[in-house]
């Protein structure tokens, strides 16, 4: 029996990314700027972290 794969696929990436990208525009809107600069910090960052891991994807599928 197979254990069930924890390796993202590109297409849940890519998934992640839009929402992460929806996140970043909706703190960008908060009245509050405290609360605002640290929601839109923290939606930068994941929004990033896919960014790397879409582009090791990307590479690793290159390389095959």
């Amino acid at each position: 029996m197979n254990a069930p794969s924890v390796t993202p696929t590109l297409a849940k990436l890519c998934s992640e990314l839009d929402r992460a990208e929806r996140e970043l525009v909706c703190a960008d809107i908060i009245d509050n700027f405290q609360r605002r600069d640290i929601e839109m910090a923290e939606a930068r960052r994941r929004r990033d972290a896919i960014k790397t891991q879409i582009a090791i994807f990307d590479d690793a599928e290159g390389r095959n």
